[in-house]
Parts: structure tokens; C-alpha cells; sequence
């Protein structure tokens, strides 16, 4: 079926999930191509540099980890960086440092989930959206049916129950790949997250030990 014939059948609805689905699209592209610039598809990149820190070899893990050009390196660098500066660190500037190590983390994990929740907000209305349209349909459908009387064709029934069900269609197609995309992203963004804990834990156990 042509996308005018879906548009001219499904109405109102189908023109506000087109647009919708416009948006998504351009949302999804715009995060694939800012996780691809920062490798976040990649394997986690710092181990080399936390295994050299764990052998006292401080600098050389510092300088590594430099190289890097990711945002987990780019934190766990930070963390490096305040140890090498702070040769003995009192209770006042461990606090310090772990504060501003957290902000710094949570500043780029919201940075890298911003526009997530509108694209969970589109995968739950564009079902709900279709539905309307169906209902709609089906309202109009049975009123062609009660204007007919006694002469009522059953092709007039089945024909405006499928255009009908043209949105419930149109609604599922636009909610599912948003869903799998948005689920990709998070997940993303949630090993992201564990990877710089676990890493950022084992630069600061090290050094206090």
C-alpha cells in the first residue's frame, strides 16, 4: 500500500505518528552517531591502564589512559590525576575527590541519557494512538452500517474495520523499534556506569591501600 493511500485512510492519527516517528528517527540517529564518536560500542578500554595502576606503575597509567578517547577513560583519568597530585591524601580531600568524581560520572551519564525519556514517552503512546485511531474507525464503520438499515452490505463493515485497523498497525510499527532502540541505548549507558565504578573503586582501593 502506498504511504499516501495509509495517510489518507488512517486520518489525523496516522499524520501525528509520522510525525512522531520523524522525531524518534532523528533522535535514535543522533544517539548512534554521538556513542560511535565516543566508542561507547567498545569493550571497556581502561583495563590495560587500571592493571598498570594496580602494579604501582602510576605514570605510565596515567599517560595511557590519556590516549584514550572515551568517557569512562576520561573519568578514571580525572581519578588518577587528583591521586598523582595528592601524594598523601587526608580524610577531607579523599571526601573531596569523591565527590567531584561522582559529579563528574553522573554529569556524563545524564549528558549521554538525554532525549531517552522522550523517545519511552513515543513508545507508549504510538499503541495508544493507534488504538484511538481503530476506535475511531470502528465508530464510523458501524454508523455507515446504521445509516444503510435493511440494505446493509457486509462489505461496508469489513472494508472499514481493516482501514481501521490500519492505526493499530501503523501505532505497533512506530512503538516497536523505539522500544529496542531505547533499551539498546540504556543498557549502553547502565554498563557504562558499572564499568567506571568498578574502575574508579579500584584506582582509589589501590591507592589508600
Amino acid at each position: 500500500m502506498e504511504v499516501n493511500s495509509l495517510l489518507n485512510l488512517g486520518g489525523p492519527i496516522v499524520y501525528i505518528l509520522l510525525v512522531l516517528s520523524i522525531y524518534a528517527t532523528a533522535v535514535i540517529l543522533y544517539k548512534l552517531h554521538i556513542f560511535y564518536k565516543v566508542q561507547f560500542f567498545k569493550s571497556d578500554q581502561t583495563a590495560k591502564s587500571i592493571n598498570l595502576w594496580l602494579s604501582n606503575n602510576h605514570n605510565d597509567a596515567y599517560e595511557l589512559i590519556n590516549d584514550i578517547n572515551d568517557p569512562q577513560a576520561e573519568v578514571v583519568s580525572f581519578a588518577m590525576y587528583q591521586l598523582l597530585k595528592h601524594k598523601k591524601l587526608t580524610t577531607k580531600t579523599d571526601n573531596d575527590i569523591r565527590e567531584e568524581i561522582t559529579r563528574l560520572s553522573d554529569e556524563r551519564i545524564n549528558s549521554y541519557s538525554s532525549n531517552l525519556n522522550s523517545l519511552q514517552v513515543i513508545a507508549t503512546i504510538a499503541p495508544l494512538l493507534g488504538l484511538l485511531g481503530t476506535v475511531f474507525g470502528m465508530i464510523e464503520a458501524f454508523q455507515q452500517m446504521e445509516m444503510a438499515g435493511k440494505n446493509v452490505d457486509p462489505s461496508i463493515l469489513s472494508g472499514g474495520i481493516w482501514e481501521a485497523l490500519l492505526t493499530t498497525a501503523a501505532g505497533l510499527s512506530v512503538a516497536i523499534p523505539i522500544v529496542v532502540f531505547e533499551s539498546y541505548f540504556r543498557n549502553l549507558i547502565d554498563t557504562f556506569k558499572n564499568n567506571i565504578e568498578n574502575s574508579v573503586t579500584k584506582v582509589l582501593t589501590s591507592q589508600i591501600n
